[in-house]
């Protein structure tokens, strides 16, 4: 089953990301991230985005995926959230498989009984996710460094301080 619309917020009680799906055909499901899976997954999908990226000898990389990143945030449009009740599934994932192509990225979350809810983001969508996932990181105070340097930089470039 495809998830349509995804909200991703940080839960202090439960020291995770929860991430409310909303499932094209069916009720809400919700993910409960932890750390470990997360520190496993943010370098799959930003090593993902340093792969997409045509090599040259012209621009820096770290500037110029750091300026695709600031452009896809600022490219974001926020919307209703998806809400979820107490009856909602809820998957606390010990794994998420990707499936990645030049144009965008799946994420599978196996749900049990060998289901699994994929989640297909183009490359704007997955920028996007990843800065929404990146606030919750800083919310929480999770450690930083699964995040590479380019995406982190608020002021790309030389000169930076």
């Amino acid at each position: 089953m495809e998830l349509s619309k995804v909200t991703v917020t940080y839960s202090e009680i439960e020291d995770r990301i929860c991430m409310s799906a909303l499932v094209k055909e069916g009720d809400p499901v919700v993910f409960w991230l932890t750390y470990r899976l997360c520190s496993r997954l943010i370098p799959a999908l930003t090593g993902h985005l340093e792969r997409s990226v045509s090599r040259s000898a012209l621009v820096d990389m770290g500037l110029l995926l750091a300026c695709q990143q600031r452009d896809a945030e600022w490219q974001h449009e926020p919307s209703e959230p998806v809400s979820f009740s107490a009856g909602s599934m809820a998957v606390l994932p010990e794994r998420v498989d990707l499936a990645c192509s030049a144009e965008s990225v799946t994420l599978l979350f196996p749900v049990g009984d060998g289901e699994t809810r994929k989640l297909q983001m183009s490359m704007l969508e997955l920028r996007q996710w990843l800065a929404i996932v990146h606030r919750q990181f800083q919310h929480a105070g999770w450690p930083m460094q699964v995040w590479p340097e380019w995406f982190t930089e608020t002021e790309p470039g030389p000169g930076r301080n």
